[in-house]
C-alpha cells in the first residue's frame, strides 16, 4: 500500500478534473485535426485560383509592344510615350557615328501598394547590344524631365526621359525589366 491510499486519497489519474482534461484535449485535437483539413482544402482552392489568375496575367505580357501602346503587368503600367533623337552639340558629344535616343515614358502604380521605379530598369537595345539609359546632357532642352528613381504610391504616376545612344541606322528597342517582374523583359520597338 503506498502512502496516499493509506490516508484515503486517490490517486491522481483516478480524480474527475484529470480526466475532465484528457477529454477536453482530445476534443480540441480532434476540432484542430478537421479544422486544418478544411483550411487545407480551402487554401489549395486559393492557391489554383491564384496560380491560374497569375497565369492568365503572365500570358497578357507580349514579348514586343510599340511606342504608344501601354505595358500592364498585374496593375504596374508602363508606356512609351514618344521617342525622339539628337545628334549632340560641342558640349554633348555622342560616340562616332552615334546619335542620342531621347524616350519620354510614363510608368503608373494601379497595383494597390506602393512600387519603386528607377532608370536602371531600362536598356536600350541596339541590334541586340544592350546599354544603360542613363546619358547626361547639358542642353537644357533635352536633360529637363530626366527620369530619377523613387517610389509610386497606388495610383500614383510619374513621367520622365530616359537618354541613351546608338548607331544612327540601329534596329532600336527599349528593354524593360523592373524587379517586380520577376525576370520577365518587355521591348518596345523603338520606330
Amino acid at each position: 500500500m503506498n502512502k496516499d491510499q493509506q490516508n484515503g486519497r486517490k490517486p491522481w489519474f483516478k480524480k474527475w478534473w484529470v480526466w475532465a482534461l484528457v477529454v477536453f484535449g482530445l476534443i480540441m485535437a480532434g476540432g484542430a485535426l478537421s479544422g486544418g483539413e478544411n483550411d487545407s482544402a480551402s487554401n489549395k482552392s486559393e492557391t489554383a485560383s491564384s496560380a491560374k489568375s497569375q497565369s492568365s496575367n503572365d500570358r497578357q505580357l507580349k514579348d514586343s509592344y510599340h511606342v504608344g501602346q501601354v505595358v500592364n503587368y498585374k496593375g504596374y503600367k508602363f508606356k512609351v510615350n514618344r521617342v525622339t533623337y539628337y545628334d549632340g552639340s560641342q558640349l554633348d558629344k555622342p560616340k562616332s557615328g552615334n546619335r542620342y535616343v531621347i524616350c519620354n515614358v510614363t510608368i503608373k502604380n494601379d497595383t494597390g501598394k506602393k512600387q519603386s521605379y528607377t532608370p536602371m530598369d531600362f536598356q536600350l537595345n541596339a541590334n541586340g547590344n544592350s546599354t544603360n539609359m542613363m546619358e547626361i546632357l547639358t542642353s537644357e532642352k533635352h536633360s529637363r524631365d530626366t527620369l530619377e528613381s523613387g517610389d509610386l504610391n497606388p495610383g500614383a504616376s510619374v513621367t520622365g526621359n530616359l537618354i541613351g545612344q546608338a548607331k544612327r541606322d540601329a534596329d532600336l528597342k527599349l528593354q524593360y525589366q523592373p524587379s517586380i517582374w520577376n525576370d520577365e523583359t518587355v521591348k518596345v520597338a523603338l520606330y
